[in-house]
């Protein structure tokens, strides 16, 4: 998968747009989303740096980590 967006959160939000639309076609089902977060993970996470800017980076992830494991269809 390939994110062509140059700031983390405009990739994830519009991962969530995609995700919401893809849950109303398919439902959801076991590891929905992951394939997301682990692309948005490889273009803006390094892992050798703990900078304020990428620590801020890594909550932003898991706060959209969180989203997916706990999304809801019913809730929209």
């Amino acid at each position: 998968m390939i994110i062509k967006h140059k700031t983390i959160k405009g990739a994830i939000n519009f991962q969530k747009r995609k995700l919401i639309n893809k849950a109303k076609k398919v439902g959801l089902y076991e590891n929905f989303g992951q394939d997301e977060v682990r692309a948005i993970e490889d273009k803006f996470i390094d892992i050798s740096s703990y900078t304020d800017e990428m620590n801020k980076n890594r909550n932003l992830l898991s706060g959209f980590n969180n989203w997916v494991m706990n999304f809801d269809l019913s809730k929209l």
